[in-house]
Order: C-alpha cells, then sequence, then structure tokens
C-alpha cells in the first residue's frame, strides 16, 4: 500500500490493494491464498539494506579517491579516479552478497490476520 491509501475516498478498491507481495510468515499464521494480513517491514532490516546497498559504496567511493590519490601519486586525477570507482563497484558486490544472504529477513513479515489483533 502507499503513503495515501488510509486517507483515500477509494477505501482500498483500487489495483494497489489487489497486488502481489512476497511476505515471510515469521510466525506460521495459518494464512491461505487472498485473505488480507497485517504486515510490517522491520526498521532495522531497512536501515541494514539502506547502509549496504547505499551507504557503504558511497564511503568507499571517498575511501577509494584518497587511497588511490595516495598511493598513485599522479600529476593528474585519473589514478585517483579509477580507484574510487574500483572502490564503489567492489563494495556494491558485497552489497549484494550480503543483501542476498539475508534476504528472508529483509522481507515484510505477517504480524496478524485482518481483523484478529496484532500481538
Amino acid at each position: 500500500m502507499q503513503e495515501g491509501c488510509g486517507v483515500c475516498g477509494l477505501n482500498g478498491t483500487c489495483k494497489i490493494r489487489k497486488s502481489n507481495l512476497l511476505v515471510y510468515n515469521k510466525k506460521r499464521i495459518d494464512v491461505r491464498e487472498g485473505e488480507a494480513v497485517v504486515i510490517e517491514v522491520p526498521g532495522t532490516e531497512q536501515a541494514k539494506s539502506a547502509f549496504w546497498v547505499l551507504g557503504l559504496p558511497v564511503v568507499m567511493l571517498f575511501v577509494g579517491y584518497g587511497f588511490g590519490a595516495l598511493v598513485f601519486h599522479a600529476a593528474t586525477e585519473g589514478p585517483a579516479v579509477a580507484s574510487a570507482g574500483v572502490g564503489f563497484v567492489a563494495s556494491l558486490l558485497v552489497g549484494m552478497l550480503v543483501q542476498r544472504r539475508n534476504r528472508l529477513e529483509s522481507f515484510p513479515y505477517i504480524l496478524a490476520k485482518e481483523g484478529q489483533g496484532v500481538f
């Protein structure tokens, strides 16, 4: 669901409510296809994903540039920029591998069936 769904006048009759979403049934709640459920994406998992996909590559961009400038002592910035690119790409690959390993934990998970309360 989107941010404005809670105040929308269509009351869930739009196509957004009909879309499929992969979720993790962490608590092993008995649900069947088509039943409405309450889901949550843990904030810590969102932060971890953002770090591995966005934060680390940006940090490594600057670290790679600094490394290239210190090691190559070139008259131009070419080697430093190339080192920055290598650091950026390498950290993207590392981030993707880490995210793939933790894929199930980063999925939204089912809290409860709709109407049964959240425990």
